[in-house]
């Protein structure tokens, strides 16, 4: 099986530095084709964090690479473009600056705040880095946030609540409390407040699964929708933040988690995380994608190092994932990789997303990173 640090550090850094930055009009392309062209679109400020995240946690890896000229980059764009004085973070702008979007969503502010933690330990000036996700941080919540720990997706307030934000900004809230030690009593606050909203509202108390949508109370919808990839992902974060707090309850509920994704959200063959499942656990989209392969290999190695009673299955999950993961990697094709993944078995041929490198980032990182108390840098 492919070595995928190796894959990481000598193919897809190389490739995504040399191809995926836009050295004229500044930031990051938001896809390739497969000879390694850039595909026009929107800069999303998702993306470009999702890049400053990449190249900082490359540095981490070993990759010998200009990490920090990648990250100054992505971080000028991010400022100059994406963010207002204020800490507010725009969706998107044009290529040259335009912004095309004005609204502001809980998703990107997630990234936001852990491109800032992760380039925190990359650039020279730090503190200027963490005095910026203090200021995006106070936009967030005065612009956002519910008062119930979660966040809403519109300034007006309004519903839906949905998971994902709040999932990935528990990942950055926990991001800048281990960076940001200063104030990391702050984000430990702001993090445990997601976990509590999770354990109390968002799991579903009868199969122990998250869905996609609520309202605001914390409520599920009464078409639910339910990712194995989400279940992987949140599993991995409260398999963290139990290890970090000594979080029994949320050790619980990542184990729960992590079994309903593994029981109901994989292919006939048990290798690779299918799409989406209904509100019954049956299979509603049998394609799969990239990402919740990623996070399936996460979650399942960060238990392993932690849940002494079912350890040998556990590692026997990570590795299977890893099977699955491998297959997404492109051979011929230097760095890059499948996105989709069709129920017969066939891929699809189509641009690859640079967005997609996060989760390849995060899993290899974690998958190599000895102390999970640490998984994120």
């Amino acid at each position: 099986m492919r070595d995928l640090k190796r894959w990481l550090i000598d193919e897809a850094l190389p490739v995504w530095e040399t191809h995926g930055i836009d050295r004229e009009l500044g930031g990051f392309h938001e896809k390739l084709d497969r000879t390694y062209c850039a595909v026009p679109a929107t800069r999303r400020a998702r993306l470009v964090a999702r890049q400053i995240y990449c190249f900082s946690i490359g540095q981490d890896l070993g990759w010998s690479g200009p990490a920090r000229a990648v990250v100054n980059h992505g971080l000028s764009f991010l400022k100059e473009r994406l963010l207002g004085s204020d800490g507010t973070v725009f969706v998107a702008s044009s290529a040259v600056g335009d912004r095309v979007e004005h609204r502001q969503d809980p998703y990107d502010y997630a990234f936001v705040l852990l491109a800032l933690a992760s380039a925190a330990r990359v650039v020279d000036d730090r503190n200027s880095v963490l005095l910026l996700s203090c200021k995006v941080c106070d936009k967030l919540i005065k612009e956002l946030g519910l008062g119930n720990g979660g966040f809403a997706e519109t300034s007006n307030k309004q519903g839906p609540l949905l998971g994902n934000p709040q999932m990935h900004l528990l990942e950055a809230f926990l991001a800048l409390a281990e960076t940001d030690t200063a104030n990391s009593g702050r984000w430990f606050e702001l993090a445990g407040s997601i976990v509590q909203l999770a354990l109390d509202h968002l799991i579903l108390p009868d199969s122990g699964a998250i869905p996609e949508a609520f309202d605001l109370q914390g409520r599920p919808g009464e078409t639910l929708l339910i990712e194995p990839g989400h279940q992987f992902e949140w599993a991995w974060l409260l398999a963290r933040w139990s290890i970090l707090q000594k979080d029994a309850p949320a050790l619980s509920a990542a184990i729960r988690l992590a079994d309903v994704g593994e029981t109901f959200g994989l292919d006939e063959t048990r290798t690779f995380a299918i799409n989406a499942l209904d509100g019954n656990l049956h299979p509603k989209d049998r394609g799969m994608r990239l990402w919740p392969q990623a996070e399936r290999a996460k979650a399942w190695h960060t238990l392993a190092t932690i849940d002494g009673s079912s350890q040998t299955c556990a590692h026997e999950r990570k590795d299977l994932a890893l099977v699955g993961l491998n297959a997404f990697v492109l051979d011929g094709f230097r760095g890059l990789w499948n996105e989709q993944r069709l129920p017969d078995g066939c891929f699809i041929d189509e641009p690859i997303k640079a967005s997609s490198l996060y989760h390849l980032v995060g899993a290899i990182h974690t998958l190599t990173c000895q102390n999970p108390e640490v998984a994120v840098f």
